[in-house]
């Protein structure tokens, strides 16, 4: 038998090694035949080219990445379309590949980094932000996926997926929240504009989680840790971290953006100033630090019921979407603010049955779930026998309070089968992606164009993510190249022979 088919993009870049996968794309460590140089190509999955706003949001991160030339920035070489080999659309990103691990993963090994690699984290990621800044351009999704620590010293940010310029076409609605729950600042979880002052605020949790050894805000869903964001002050920080730093974590997580530092530049500073020795203003005292937001218009939007309700006082949240560390995709109906004066009353029940929504499209189903009053999130499942977007299940069924949130199980197409004999570089990141690296999952053994996923060494190879969720998973983790595979046809099974290959593969005739 002969080697592995390789896929070659562009008659250029030839797809070698599967190193991350996400929601809505794929990272692969690829070579540069035209330069021979290795190289990372973002793949967008197949099932996305044809959706206009996917692929509309994969060319602007193509756009805004071009723009930013800077060395804590990871650099694009190239984007390009090409139809595949069962003729569909190919849209590719190709980057820059970097030695080294993601924040993501040295916090996974390290949770508590010494103090000095904190500050040098945070100035870096500050400088680079201060030249997106003034070009412009505003993150919108700073958190440790997203920051590669490369091994040569140099940081480096990545996944201007969702980023926002003032030239941008509009590619989300009005009151839509894009980003990472954990690290989302307060306006944009209340459904405002993002601005330099956000990615600030990213920053600061960023900051505070490599400080204290944790996020400052965690919940079951990401409409409890968006509410958070909003109302919460974070624990305090341990008490071994000295009182500048403390100052300086303070200065990026105030809840008003108007008592923030204002912008990269501005942090970039403010770290000067913490190792020279010169003490930060404190946070101005004012008489709340609650957000403050606009009150809903009256006839808006439905009320969300407990426990949701009591943190919706005052609120006004707008539809959201926000990308959560499992990757998943949520999308928060509108909620109007509950006057606390007036007494609840019982709303009716949505009723879900899965009957009516398995099978059909996924954002048809969200839509219409979330029209329902209905919170929604998402989870994968990869599947040869439902195309691809399609909903597999759905749950809880039955007679549902507004507010509660479903689950959809979206079906993907499976991986590519493992190829033997290879294995990934160890300590090598990947630049390009929305999510944090996962492990490939196991595939079932069956033909597919693009080359199969190895299984990863020990120490494992981290991916500044694929797609468009929360990068902070690590990419080293273990994979089971032969588990549980239903081997179909053959006439294996009832037809004489068994069906028994790698893992429980019961053939049927």
């Amino acid at each position: 038998m002969g080697g592995p088919v390789r896929r070659v993009l562009g008659d250029r870049y030839e797809l070698q090694q599967l190193l991350a996968t996400g929601g809505m794309g794929r990272v692969w460590r690829a070579h540069d035949r035209r330069l021979d140089r290795t190289v990372a190509v973002k793949l967008l999955r197949s099932e996305y080219t044809d959706d206009a706003v996917s692929l509309a949001r994969f060319r602007a991160e193509a756009q805004v990445s071009a723009r930013l030339v800077h060395r804590n920035i990871a650099a694009l070489h190239d984007y390009g379309e090409a139809p595949g080999p069962d003729g569909e659309l190919s849209a590719y990103l190709v980057m820059e590949l970097v030695e080294g691990e993601s924040l993501a993963d040295r916090l996974a090994r390290e949770p508590r980094p010494p103090l000095e690699v904190v500050l040098d984290v945070v100035d870096q990621t500050a400088a680079a932000l201060a030249a997106a800044h003034a070009a412009g351009v505003v993150h919108r999704d700073v958190k440790p996926g997203n920051v590669l620590l490369g091994a040569d010293g140099v940081v480096r940010i990545t996944d201007f997926g969702i980023a926002w310029t003032a030239t941008s076409a509009p590619l989300t609605r009005t009151g839509q929240v894009v980003g990472t729950a954990c690290y989302l600042s307060p306006e944009q979880a209340a459904g405002h504009h993002a601005t330099p002052a956000s990615d600030v605020y990213s920053l600061g949790m960023v900051a505070y989680e490599c400080l204290a050894g944790q996020r400052a805000f965690d919940g079951d869903n990401p409409v409890q840790i968006a509410l958070r964001q909003i109302r919460e002050t974070p624990a305090p920080l341990p008490d071994d971290v000295p009182a500048n730093v403390r100052r300086l974590v303070d200065r990026t997580l105030a809840k008003d953006p108007a008592d923030r530092l204002p912008d990269g530049a501005a942090v970039r500073d403010a770290v000067a100033d913490v190792r020279a020795g010169r003490r930060l203003a404190p946070v101005p005292v004012r008489p709340t630090q609650v957000l403050s937001l606009p009150a809903p218009r009256p006839g808006r939007g439905r009320r969300l019921v407990a426990p949701l309700t009591t943190l919706l006082v005052g609120v006004g949240l707008g539809v959201g979407l926000l990308h959560l560390t499992t990757g998943a995709d949520t999308v928060l109906p509108p909620a109007a603010a509950v006057d606390s004066d007036v007494p609840e009353e019982a709303e009716p029940g949505v009723e879900v049955t899965a009957g009516e929504f398995v099978g059909r499209p996924a954002d048809e189903v969200e839509a219409e779930l979330v029209g329902r009053g209905l919170l929604v999130t998402r989870e994968t499942e990869e599947t040869a026998a439902t195309a691809p977007g399609s909903v597999t299940a759905v749950g809880p069924a039955g007679v549902l309070p507004a507010g509660t949130l479903v689950t959809l199980t979206v079906a993907v197409a499976p991986a590519p089968a493992p190829a033997p004999g290879t294995a990934p570089a160890p300590g090598t990141a990947v630049v390009p992606g929305t999510l944090a690296a996962s492990p490939v999952p196991p595939s079932p053994a069956v033909p597919a164009p693009e080359p199969a996923p190895p299984a990863p060494a020990s120490g494992g190879t981290a991916a500044g993510g694929a797609g468009g969720g929360d990068g902070d998973g690590n990419a080293g983790g273990s994979q089971n190249a032969g588990g549980n595979g239903n081997g179909n046809g053959g006439g294996n099974g009832n037809a004489g022979g068994n069906g028994n290959g790698n893992g429980n593969g019961n053939g049927r005739g």
